[in-house]
């Protein structure tokens, strides 16, 4: 089950402290290689990233992976009953993930979309 939640949503400021905040990040646009980025676009690296929250409702450890086409990569492990957050650059605009059990079966999520600045969540079922 997704519920996909976009970070880029959230709490909503008065204009005026949005100018202050962007007057405050000027002084810090510089990198330490000399460049100049845009304060208000924010780095240009991180984009892409997304977020993934899993819940592993079922007594057996998980790992999730990524798919694209027939190839997997691994984001980390989710211990039973427990749960974890994975980060990763996603630039694509659909997602789709695998998650394996320890005890040996696996299972494909359906192809949700996905955006930069998302914040999705997984919850797996207890069997």
């Amino acid at each position: 089950m997704w519920n996909g939640r976009s970070a880029r949503t959230g709490h909503r400021f008065p204009l005026h402290a949005v100018a202050a905040m962007a007057l405050a990040l000027l002084g810090a646009c510089a990198s330490a290689n000399g460049t100049r980025t845009n304060p208000v676009e924010g780095d240009p690296r991180a984009s892409e990233d997304i977020e993934i929250l899993v819940r592993n409702n079922n007594f057996s450890q998980a790992t999730v992976y990524t798919v694209r086409g027939g190839a997997s990569r691994r984001l980390g492990i989710v211990p039973g009953k427990g749960e974890a957050t994975f980060q990763t650059r996603w630039p694509l605009p659909d997602i789709q993930l695998r998650v394996k059990f320890l005890a040996g079966s696996e299972f494909l999520t359906e192809t949700m979309p996905v955006g930069p600045g998302e914040l999705l969540e997984l919850i797996i079922q207890a069997r």
